[in-house]
């Protein structure tokens, strides 16, 4: 059997796992349950939906976001979870290398994540279209963006799997990383008015600010300005530094997270 063909069954294999799981059921509850949130709660404190169909898209890109966000639990034992179960002796030591291994439950990860990504877009398309009628083409660019997003999310949760004790340890690196650390530093530096736009939280905005900016985000919202009150200046990030930003986190996390399984040892 040729290394594409071992590679074809690791996909096969790892792909039908996540689609048995219930986390996968569940991530697609969840972005059920933030569109419906907004598709519901947002007329209910307005009194209507927005005007702009560009100002709606931009809010509902919540559950796409979320989706990508789902990467992580996808990913966090993947790598861990062979080295903390033990099962990388069976694995690791078949005539299969490493590096196929990882790439196969990568391209398995994201297949899920795809289709977490497409089912949120298609609850916006519909929702769009039974409101308004029409939805906007920049939607496109939008979901690009999330799948690009939930790709690098994937790539630097592969990275800390790689090296982490456990799959819980990898998770939650992951999460705080992701949630925590990158919004604070991306805070400090738009505090102190530096770039930003290599920061992956300022990538994950992109995908709602790609309709129009910050300010259209805001737009018929009961915030009044958006502005207002804060110590700095909201600058919409630039689509195509965070569009490069994803891609290095991509590219770097994955071949990184390829070394160090390749390296690493099973006891």
């Amino acid at each position: 059997m040729s290394e594409l063909e071992k590679l074809r069954v690791v996909i096969g294999y790892e792909f039908l796992k996540h689609i048995r799981r219930k986390r996968l059921y569940v991530i697609l509850g969840l972005t059920l349950l933030a569109e419906a949130a907004v598709l519901i709660l947002l007329p209910a404190l307005q009194g209507s939906y927005p005007d702009n169909v560009l100002v709606m898209a931009a809010i509902l890109t919540v559950g796409p976001s979320l989706a990508a966000i789902g990467a992580i639990f996808f990913a966090g034992d993947a790598i861990a979870g062979e080295f903390e179960n033990k099962t990388g002796f069976m694995l690791f030591t078949n005539p299969v290398r490493r590096t196929t291994l990882v790439i196969g439950k990568y391209l398995a990860g994201f297949a899920a994540v795809i289709i977490l990504i497409i089912f949120g877009y298609l609850i916006i398309t519909i929702s769009l279209l039974a409101i308004y009628g029409t939805v906007p083409v920049e939607m496109l660019k939008s979901f690009g963006l999330a799948l690009l997003y939930g790709a690098s999310v994937l790539s630097i949760t592969f990275l800390f799997s790689s090296f982490s004790k456990g799959a819980m340890g990898a998770t939650v690196i992951t999460l705080v990383f992701i949630m925590v650390i990158s919004p604070i530093i991306e805070t400090v530096l738009m505090l102190t008015d530096n770039p930003h736009w290599f920061m992956l939280s300022s990538a994950g905005d992109s995908i709602a600010t790609v309709y129009g900016g910050y300010e259209l985000f805001m737009e018929g919202l009961p915030f009044g300005s958006m502005n207002g009150g804060m110590p700095f200046e909201l600058e919409s990030p630039n689509v195509g530094l965070t569009a490069l930003a994803m891609a290095i986190y991509l590219v770097v996390g994955f071949v990184l997270s390829l070394w160090i399984s390749k390296r690493r040892q099973l006891a």
